[in-house]
């Protein structure tokens, strides 16, 4: 009920108070009959359809609606965000007692900036992939990796990408024109259905490494965001996604390791489950994932949510870099270089780049993919091009 509650204020706030102040404000003598009533039957078509799906969300098991039930909420607030926006400033005007009017235009202005963002951002940003290029130093590094090129994807969320998958070829092709030696997968391939990876095996199939491609489960990957009738659909579920990610060419790390040889050197990736904040969505077990690696001198962890980092690993294990995803950056925010802004922050220590800790090194991917509305804002895909180092004393 809690969250039918936020939900149905949500609506209030986001669709009925704005449609009832704009009414008032300049249509209820300023227009006619007949555009005042338009208006009242969108406002009404929103009002009904949110509260359809606010109850039938558990009755939701095809993919294809479960995307039209996430482009709905995209248009819903490509309409509602800039009316918000405008009422906000004219508010404003309404209540100064000189009436500036600048405050008026200013909102024109906010509302329609406001909604170019967002059609942006669901039409072009949320497909606009970059890599990012970090070189990571490690003391204990053997020798024949140095300059070792290990490629991080995370957060692919593919329900939120439709029919898009020939959008993700160029994505594909970037990562393959980097020669990597190793690709990993840091969790959430999917929203919440196993379905939303049909398709996409000949896009993913096109990756290639000189060594394995290995993968990690993310939160979502557990299927815990949807309410099953009972655990066995839900575990079904969960199977099916990771026999999906094998499909697509990756080895997946259970609380397992991976030793990596070349020439007369190793290293060990180590893959543990999903660390969710909840006991209950914890999934990881490290001590059985480093067993087997007690002789390796270097270490790289896949773990999807970063947010044990600081607390659980480092002073703890001899693990020389973890990589993570989880955050997506908030999908949201200003990426200027050395200024980097984010609603991330509020939420996560740790939400995207690079961090430290003595020697020990966390890369936060803000991923590929999108969930909740298929949009980014100032905070666009990116893949990690990750080039071991050897740190000099």
């Amino acid at each position: 009920m809690h969250v039918y509650t936020s939900v149905l204020i949500l609506l209030v706030l986001l669709v009925v108070l704005p449609d009832l102040y704009l009414y008032n404000r300049f249509m209820r003598n300023r227009t006619n009959h007949s555009t005042s009533i338009l208006h009242g039957i969108i406002s009404i078509y929103f009002i009904i359809v949110s509260l359809s799906i606010m109850l039938n969300i558990n009755n939701i098991y095809s993919t294809d609606t479960s995307y039209r039930l996430i482009m709905f909420i995209t248009v819903l607030g490509a309409v509602y965000i800039p009316k918000l926006i405008f009422c906000t400033f004219d508010l404003l005007f309404f209540l100064t007692k000189k009436r500036w009017r600048w405050i008026q235009r200013l909102g024109y202005v906010a509302a329609f900036i406001a909604i170019l963002s967002i059609l942006h951002s669901v039409a072009y940003e949320r497909f606009n992939f970059k890599k990012r290029d970090v070189a990571i130093e490690i003391e204990n590094l053997p020798s024949a990796f140095e300059n070792y090129k290990i490629i991080q994807i995370s957060d692919m969320h593919l329900g939120s990408f439709g029919l898009s998958q020939k959008r993700l070829i160029p994505l594909m092709d970037s990562i393959n024109a980097q020669n990597p030696d190793l690709i990993v997968f840091t969790g959430d391939m999917i929203n919440n259905f196993a379905t939303e990876c049909n398709n996409w095996s000949e896009i993913f199939n096109r990756l290639n490494s000189s060594t394995n491609k290995l993968a990690v489960l993310g939160n979502h990957d557990y299927s815990i965001y949807f309410k099953w009738e009972n655990e066995d659909l839900r575990s079904m579920n969960s199977m099916a996604v990771r026999q999906k990610i094998r499909d697509f060419g990756f080895k997946l790390l259970l609380n397992e390791s991976q030793i990596i040889h070349k020439e007369n050197d190793s290293i060990a990736i180590i893959g543990i489950g999903n660390w969710g904040r909840r006991p209950s969505s914890r999934h990881a077990d490290i001590d059985k994932a480093i067993i087997g690696t007690q002789n390796i001198d270097t270490k790289i962890l896949l773990s999807h949510d970063p947010t044990f980092w600081k607390d659980s690993i480092c002073g703890i294990y001899d693990i020389d870099l973890t990589l993570s995803g989880h955050t997506h950056a908030a999908q949201t925010g200003i990426d200027l270089g050395k200024l980097k802004i984010s609603p991330a922050k509020i939420l996560f220590e740790y939400w995207d780049g690079l961090y430290e800790h003595k020697n020990q090194k966390l890369l936060v991917s803000r991923g590929i993919g999108c969930v909740g509305i298929p949009a980014r804002i100032g905070m666009g895909p990116l893949y990690e091009v990750i080039t071991l180092k050897k740190k000099q004393p």
